[in-house]
């Protein structure tokens, strides 16, 4: 979880909570927000299809194989600010492996059920910067969840509306 010398010098002192969470980012971004009905999610694009190669090598899938992926922003009271934007994806053989609840989320943030498993265990996040606002960074964490030998690749980019920290929340 620790970034480089690089990451930890240029990103703001204000973004290190978010990035470094070890929990739900929707559970801060509710406690942020002060209210339980944020934040929600608007879904951009999800299904199947091969994995990117950076999923792939984190899931330990072969060429061959596929996924199911959710892209989401996750917004407060205006959906126009969205706060984060986050893709997830897991092997497609996981959903008879008890995560067909994941493909039927519609606008509630996937974090609310996975990090309700007492049993679930997270990577170490990784953590990087895109030069996607002009002269503004977009910064990401990425990571795997699992519970037995089921995996998922959680990316979160921690977009310009993101809202003051205000805790871990719960």
């Amino acid at each position: 979880m620790i970034p480089s010398r690089r990451h930890r010098r240029h990103a703001a002192w204000a973004l290190w909570p978010w990035l470094c969470l070890p929990a739900s980012l929707t559970a801060a971004l509710r406690r942020a927000y002060g209210a339980a009905d944020w934040p929600r999610a608007r879904v951009l694009e999800c299904g199947r299809a091969r994995p990117h190669p950076e999923e792939r090598r984190a899931l330990g899938l072969n060429r061959t194989a596929w996924v199911y992926w959710r892209e989401v922003e996750l917004h407060g009271p205006d959906p126009q600010k969205p706060a984060i934007w986050a893709r997830s994806s897991f092997p497609l053989r996981a959903i008879s492996q008890g995560l067909q609840p994941l493909t039927r989320h519609g606008s509630r943030p996937i974090g609310n059920t996975l990090f309700r498993h007492r049993r679930l265990r997270r990577s170490p996040i990784q953590i990087d910067a895109y030069p996607v606002y002009g002269p503004r960074r977009r910064w990401r964490r990425s990571s795997i969840l699992q519970r037995g030998a089921r995996r998922v690749w959680v990316e979160e980019h921690l977009l310009p509306d993101l809202p003051r920290w205000r805790g871990r929340g719960r």
